[in-house]
């Protein structure tokens, strides 16, 4: 049997897309094994919903757009962020 999840959550702004750059620093941030760690330990289930995503600490936007853009700068992570 196969199952088929059509719940998405997104990040937008004015329900646009986000520029390239913050939205690369929002992914290389949310993947950190400090963000992984400090959601599992205020969540209790596997699946992560918009509140769970509200409940996050962020860096500033311009922290964030500053990661994304060194992430872009980076050859094998920029590869692996595309792919996800």
């Amino acid at each position: 049997m196969l199952g088929f999840e059509k719940h998405l959550n997104l990040f937008h702004e004015n329900k646009r897309g986000l520029p390239e750059a913050l939205a690369r620093g929002l992914a290389a941030y949310l993947n950190t094994s400090a963000v992984d760690e400090h959601f599992r330990s205020f969540n209790g289930h596997t699946q992560v919903n918009a509140t769970d995503l509200r409940q996050i600490r962020y860096p500033s936007r311009d922290a964030l757009t500053a990661l994304g853009k060194w992430v872009m700068q980076q050859k094998d992570c920029h590869a692996e962020i595309a792919e996800s």
